[in-house]
């Protein structure tokens, strides 16, 4: 059985941490998300994923009924 392998979402256009961590900017910048790649790598992810599409119904107006 092979191991299993662990990946990170790349931020894309902000993040959702700033929702509910203060303390994390939201930043989708070039040199953050190079910062954050090379971390996961050297703490051994393997997959970086990168959103294609992006839908967040707070920025819609969405409320829940």
């Amino acid at each position: 059985m092979s191991e299993p392998r662990y990946g990170i979402w790349a931020p894309v256009g902000g993040n959702f941490g700033p929702l509910n961590s203060p303390d994390e900017p939201i930043d989708a910048s070039y040199d953050r998300t190079r910062s954050l790649v090379l971390e996961a790598e050297r703490l051994g992810f393997t997959t970086t994923l990168v959103a294609q599409h992006i839908a967040n119904p707070r920025e819609l107006g969405f409320r829940s009924t």
